[in-house]
């Protein structure tokens, strides 16, 4: 790859990341000033619960539909509306609306983070490199998201402690920054995804060609156990409190390298060391192994003070892996040679898949602890993720040959033409 060639991709990563670490940042606001937008709206928890619920629930038919109108529409079309018409809803957001308008508020939501914008932005991401550099695209993108996000919010806590703690200046401030994104990435992304002489095939033709692949579901499936990992290791924090008796304020700080420290770390790191191994399913299934053993750590140490910081070690371990699992988790799509026209549906496709336990396994795991004693509950919580480890390796073990066994033609194809 030229020099020139080079810049202009992480260029082109760079502008992605810019509207990646704002985008959600509305639908999730409540994670930073629950009791404040509470109050200025006037809900209780439950209608701020079902917020939340609505916009989750949509989002599983979003990222399935999404994926269709990404291998339609340009990239560049599709994510410069969503952070426009984001950054527009939220100057309704801070009128601080009725409860019905906050609720179609998130169904505006759930179309323009979700419908119009996932599947998009995997696909450019994607798109911007070949085989050999799509571990560290994605990589890297989930660290520049998550740094970003962390630049944003920082100084959106700036302008709420100096104006008096005003919930509203926060959320103009964020919609400006969505616009500007939004603008900026129309100047700078490129108009078009695909080639002029690529076949136009119908919406249905692509949803068959995924829906009927075996390797689409399992890269789906490897993701969801990837991803529930990393769900359930955000539980880290009330974990420390209620059974180790953790200082709020140390489980805060704990929280934060939870969050931004260590995924910041994890993330390159996959990305590097996948295109190294040039295989990102043996990354993964190495990964699985790693988690399993320090999970298993992490649950069987007592549940007692003198082994705080023995749970601190692990649990950031633990987390530092799975966002290195996370960063790449979408490279076997390219591993698997999906036809270009066909990536947005395919992204769709396995995000459905993979992030469904969104809809499920909080619950779930919120009945077990408050049907057991907080130590018992959190144990069994944790030691369920043993299990998860077990079938993701087991099914990146499939992926994997499933993937081998389909390059073997390509393979011998190659060493034909070299011999002649």
């Amino acid at each position: 790859m030229s020099k020139a060639k080079k810049y202009n991709m992480w260029l082109m990563l760079l502008v992605l990341c810019l509207g990646g670490s704002i985008m959600y940042i509305f639908p999730y606001l409540q994670y930073t000033f629950y009791d404040n937008m509470m109050a200025e709206l006037n809900f209780n928890n439950t209608q701020m619960g079902n917020i939340m619920s609505v916009y989750g629930a949509l989002n599983l038919v979003a990222y399935f539909l999404g994926g269709i109108i990404a291998d339609k529409i340009p990239s560049r079309i599709l994510i410069t509306l969503s952070l426009i018409v984001t950054g527009i809803t939220g100057f309704w957001f801070a009128s601080f609306p009725s409860y019905t308008s906050m609720l179609i508020i998130s169904v505006i939501w759930s179309i323009t983070t979700i419908f119009t914008y996932w599947p998009a932005t995997i696909k450019a991401v994607k798109l911007l490199g070949s085989s050999d550099v799509q571990g560290k695209l994605f990589g890297f993108r989930e660290t520049l998201n998550s740094l970003g996000s962390l630049l944003f919010s920082s100084i959106a806590m700036v302008v709420f402690t100096r104006t008096g703690e005003n919930l509203r200046n926060v959320i103009i401030y964020y919609s400006i920054i969505y616009i500007v994104s939004g603008v900026v990435s129309y100047i700078f992304l490129p108009k078009k995804d695909l080639e002029d002489d690529t076949p136009k095939r119908s919406i249905f033709a692509g949803l068959g060609y995924v829906l009927k692949s075996p390797t689409i579901w399992l890269i789906g499936f490897v993701i969801f156990f990837g991803y529930a990992i990393g769900t359930t290791m955000g539980k880290l924090t009330p974990y420390l409190t209620a059974v180790y008796k953790m200082g709020v304020t140390t489980a805060g700080i704990v929280g934060i390298i939870n969050t931004y420290g260590v995924g910041n770390i994890g993330a390159p790191i996959g990305g590097i060391v996948t295109d190294k191994m040039k295989s990102a399913t043996r990354f993964l299934m190495w990964c699985f192994v790693i988690m399993g053993v320090l999970i298993a750590a992490f649950v069987a140490i007592p549940g007692v003070p003198s082994f705080i910081i023995v749970a601190i070690i692990l649990g950031l371990s633990i987390r530092l892996v799975q966002t290195a699992v996370r960063g790449v988790y979408f490279v076997p799509l390219d591993e698997a040679k999906i036809p270009t026209e066909y990536l947005g549906t395919a992204a769709g496709v396995v995000s459905v898949i993979g992030f469904s336990s969104d809809a499920f396994l909080f619950s779930v795991y919120g009945k077990v602890i408050d049907n057991m004693s907080e130590v018992t509950g959190y144990k069994v919580m944790f030691a369920s993720l043993i299990a998860f480890c077990v079938i993701g390796f087991v099914l990146t073990v499939f992926l994997s040959k499933r993937l081998k066994k389909a390059k073997a033609p390509e393979a011998a194809e190659t060493a034909e033409n070299t011999a002649a």
